[in-house]
Formats: structure tokens, C-alpha cells, sequence
């Protein structure tokens, strides 16, 4: 994602400088001992993996980890199905291990530290994917793609496979899902249609002021923007501002670098935005003018509660979100609420976008093959990524008659999390053009999403990642400052200038010098690397 501003990705960056792993210990990877095994009789179980032939007479039980809404009340029958299912398909079952957000940073850290086990993980790029694979963490798969993921191979774009690699070896394999990036604003119909609004009106974030002047005077419960200066809501994410669109989009934010610093693809320099960016300054002072005019919810920085739950709640009329194809009907379904979204910019194809959901195999599991096995099959096997993202027909989900590929709530339910199955996981779990539509989306889903990633354009940083070790000490520090400031400065609740000349100062008295050299070096000689 190019950006005006590089606070975009300001969480990210904190879990990142969470999940440096000091080290890996255990017994390597190999697929032999007790771990995960089961006396098994026969070997009927047949392996899906496209190509090989293996061996999969002795059972596994395979530790899978990923982050989301969880604990969800229905886990044991939903898992209760997969672990049949998978009986079947590759005799292995799955130790699921979903973690809420609030613990899964530390979680993840200790589990490579310790060397438990870790067949099958949630490795984002922003959950420092790349120092992990220094440390050691995941395992290469190229061979294990080539002999048992035939599918993923014969399925997934190519331009993908850049997003798990680093230094020319494969250590994940992303999501088939969106390859590009855009983001929006999404906002209640009924009250658009109320006032009379009109979405296609609204070119930059600054048009958006005599809407929100309309809601703080007519909808006094609602609060016109919400923001969560703990959490990942902010109103960066939707790049348009005056000075952005007159800049052209000129930064970009470097895939595992601390947010605050920025390329400038028109000197290919790295600068840092809080201190350099006229558009970033100029966007915490429209922040902070937002805040004193009441346009922003007062505890937008020290709230833990999401836009989107706030918007559930009755407490705002707004939430964020993607602008893939048809995101507006999908967060319609998940929140029970009709809601329309803004136009966002063109999607562009980062480091960070095909790498922002992928999985990889711990050096830690106790079968890496049966575990690539299961991995080709949530990339092929439509029942079981449905499983996974929606649960169990007649219990979450019932199928809408005369649509097959078409599911809906049961009668009774209201919402997707009354079903006991709703952990938000769909972005990360394999082939999503494999997964049923809801009711009321539309039938060419799949076919606009072609066309969507066919548009994306590559970023000219694409396929850099940061390796922060050489300044890891720095990283931390200037993490934690970033995690320190970010409320204040994203939410607009203290005087902007006052609080940039206190950031900064605390920024160049902590290495974000250093860290710029560093940045700057590594990919200047990345960029050496590239075809001509």
C-alpha cells in the first residue's frame, strides 16, 4: 500500500518488535518420534497432494496456530468435523490452537523460544515473518511444495510465492485471496440514505467533514468517526487526502521496516515520515482538528474497543475495511448491518499484500510432509475450507435453496456470531475462491476478484523485506515509542505539533537514524539484486 502518511501499518510494527524470537530451540523437524502420534491400524486414509504417493499409514496430530475472534463457543463440533474429515483425506487430525489477538504476539513468541511444537502457523509478514526465518522458526518449503502441494502450485497466482520468500527460498505460502491492497470507509446505508449522502461524492478524506458535521448534529449518539488508538482502526487507511492526491501517492511503506519510515519513490530515499512528509504532518493536524470538533469518539485512544464492534453497538455509524470486490456485502453479513463503502485507490500489489496472510511450516513439526498435505488440501478442498471458515452446515450456515454455492444464516439467527462459529479467519486460510457465497452477494464474486488482482499494479518496492537483526536493539526501543505515541498522534487527541516535536525528539534520541541507514543500505542493495 502506497501511502502519505506511514502510520498505516503502526500496529503492525508493534506486534513485529513483539515477535522478535531471541531463538529457536528443539529437536529439529524431523518427522520421526512421539510427537502428534497415534497407533494406527491400516492405511487406508488416502493424501490429496497432487503428484507424491506417500506413506500415510501412521496417524498424526498436527498443531496448527492462527489469531482471531476466538474462544468461539462452537469450537468442539467444528473442529470435532474437520478432524473427521482430515481422518479420512490424510489419517491426521489438527491440535487447533486459536488464539485471541489480545495474546497471540506472546503466545507465538514463546512457542519458538521453546521449541513446542508448531506444525502449521499464521506467519504474516507484519507479525515478523522475516526475522523469524532468520531465527530459524519456519521450515523451507520448496522441496515439500514441489513434491506434495501440486495444487497450491497449480492454483495460487505466481506473483504470490514473493510474498513467503526470502532469500530465494520459499518459507510460506500465502492466502489465495485479493493480491493487491485498497482500502475504505464503510458507513451505514440507512443513514446515507437519510441525508441524502452520496458515496460517489467523496473523492478525499477531506469531503467527508459536512457528513460528519451532519451526523454530530442530527445523530447525537453516534459518534461521526471511531477510532481505537489500541487497535488497528485508523483513518489512514484511507489515503485521500488533498495533499496525498497532489503528491501522487509518493511513499511507501517497507515491508518489515518500523512504520515511521517510509521509501519516496521519487528519490528512492528512505525518509522519516513524522519528520519529512509534509502529507503525514498535514494529516495528524486534520486529526487533531477532527478530535476538537467533536467529529472523533473522546477516548479514541485509550478505547479497546474496535470500530466495528462500536458500530454493532450502536456507537458509530462507520467501520473500516477493505475495497476488495463486494467487501461492503460481506461486512454487511458479519455485522447484520447494510452498509456501502467508499471508492478507494486502485490496488497495488506490495511486499506487504501478498505476504499479509500466509502460513507457514514450524522447524518445530513433527511430520512437515503430512503437514504440507494438509496445507495443499485448505488450497483444493472446498468442503474443508468451508468447514474451516464457516463451520457446520445445519449448525452455522444452511445451504439457500436452489443456489448451491449459495449458504445463509439458519432461521433464528441473527448474526454470524450467534451461530457460535465466527472466528473471522476466512482471509487466512487457504483458497478463498473456494468458499461459499452468503446470500445477497454477488453470483460473479470470484470473477470480480479476477479482474481486481488483474488491475493491481506492483509498488516499487515489491519483493523488499527489512531484516531488522542488525538493529534490533534500536527497533525495540523505537517500537515502543511508536506504540507509546501512535494514540495520541492517530486519534488527533493532544495538539498535533506539540506531540510530533515530542515524538520526533524521542525518535532521533533512540536510533531511528540508525535504523534509516540500515533500511536505506539493505535495499539499495536489494535493488542491485533486480533484473535490469
Amino acid at each position: 500500500m502506497k501511502v502519505a502518511k506511514g502510520w498505516g501499518m503502526a500496529l503492525a510494527s508493534v506486534i513485529a518488535a513483539a515477535l522478535v524470537i531471541s531463538g529457536c530451540s528443539g529437536n529439529g523437524s524431523s518427522s520421526s518420534g512421539s510427537p502428534g502420534e497415534e497407533p494406527k491400524a491400516g492405511g487406508t486414509a488416502t493424501a490429496d497432494a497432487g503428484g507424491a504417493k506417500p506413506d500415510i499409514s501412521k496417524y498424526r496430530k498436527l498443531k496448527v496456530y492462527t489469531v482471531g475472534n476466538f474462544p468461539q463457543k462452537d469450537s468442539e463440533a467444528v473442529i470435532g468435523e474437520i478432524n473427521k474429515y482430515l481422518k479420512e483425506k490424510i489419517n491426521a487430525e489438527i491440535d487447533f490452537q486459536g488464539l485471541p489477538w489480545s495474546s497471540w504476539a506472546e503466545k507465538m513468541v514463546l512457542a519458538y523460544q521453546s521449541g513446542e511444537q508448531v506444525d502449521l502457523t499464521f506467519a504474516p509478514n507484519w507479525a515478523d515473518f522475516a526475522n523469524n526465518v532468520a531465527k530459524g522458526a519456519f521450515l523451507p518449503l520448496d522441496d515439500l511444495l514441489a513434491e506434495y502441494g501440486k495444487g497450491i502450485t497449480d492454483s495460487l497466482d505466481p506473483r504470490f510465492f514473493d510474498g513467503g520468500r526470502v532469500d530465494g527460498k520459499i518459507y510460506a505460502i500465502p492466502t489465495n485471496k485479493e493480491i493487491g491492497e485498497s482500502h475504505t470507509i464503510m458507513f451505514r446505508k440507512d443513514l446515507i440514505d437519510k441525508y441524502g449522502f452520496d458515496v460517489d461524492s467523496i473523492h478525499t478524506l477531506e469531503d467527508l467533514e459536512p457528513w460528519l458535521q451532519t451526523i454530530k448534529e442530527k445523530e447525537p449518539g453516534l459518534a461521526p468517526i471511531w477510532l481505537s488508538g489500541s487497535g488497528s482502526d485508523t483513518l489512514s487507511y484511507f489515503d485521500k487526502t488533498i495533499p496525498s492526491m497532489k503528491e501522487n501517492f509518493r511513499y511507501e511503506l517497507v515491508a518489515g521496516a518500523p512504520a515511521g519510515i517510509v521509501l519516496d519513490t521519487k528519490t528512492d530515499k528512505m525518509i522519516i515520515s513524522s519528520m519529512e512528509s509534509e502529507a503525514a504532518i498535514y494529516r495528524m493536524r486534520l486529526y487533531s482538528d477532527w478530535f476538537k470538533k467533536g467529529y472523533i469518539n473522546q477516548d479514541a485512544a485509550t478505547t479497546k474497543t474496535s470500530a466495528e464492534d462500536a458500530l454493532k453497538a450502536g456507537k458509530t455509524w462507520m467501520k473500516f475495511g477493505s475495497d476488495k470486490p463486494d467487501s461492503d456485502k460481506e461486512d454487511s453479513a458479519a455485522t447484520g448491518i447494510e452498509l456501502v463503502k467508499l471508492k478507494g485507490n486502485d490496488p497495488e500489489i506490495s511486499t506487504a499484500s501478498v505476504s499479509n496472510s500466509m502460513m507457514a511450516i514450524g522447524r518445530t513439526s513433527v511430520d512437515p510432509e503430512r503437514t504440507m498435505m494438509l496445507l495443499n488440501l485448505l488450497h483444493t478442498d472446498k468442503h474443508l475450507v468451508n468447514l474451516i471458515d464457516f463451520g457446520v452446515e445445519g449448525r452455522q450456515y444452511v445451504k439457500v435453496e436452489g443456489k448451491e454455492n449459495f449458504i445463509k444464516l439458519p432461521d433464528g439467527i441473527a448474526t454470524r456470531a450467534d451461530t457460535g462459529w465466527a472466528p473471522g479467519i476466512e482471509w487466512m486460510f487457504g483458497n478463498q475462491t473456494l468458499t461459499y457465497l452468503w446470500e445477497g452477494e454477488s453470483p460473479d464474486k470470484w470473477e470480480k476478484f479476477k479482474e481486481y488482482n488483474e488491475k493491481a499494479h506492483k509498488v516499487k518496492s515489491f519483493g523488499f523485506n527489512f531484516n531488522t537483526d542488525p538493529v534490533k536493539t534500536e527497533v525495540s526501543v523505537v517500537s515502543n515509542i511508536i506504540k507509546e505515541y501512535r494514540p495520541l498522534l492517530e486519534t488527533g487527541s493532544l495538539d498535533a505539533d506539540k506531540v510530533l516535536a515530542e515524538y520526533n525528539g524521542k525518535l532521533k534520541a533512540n536510533g531511528i537514524e540508525k535504523i534509516r541507514a540500515e533500511v536505506q543500505k539493505q535495499y539499495e542493495e536489494w535493488q542491485a539484486k533486480q533484473p535490469k
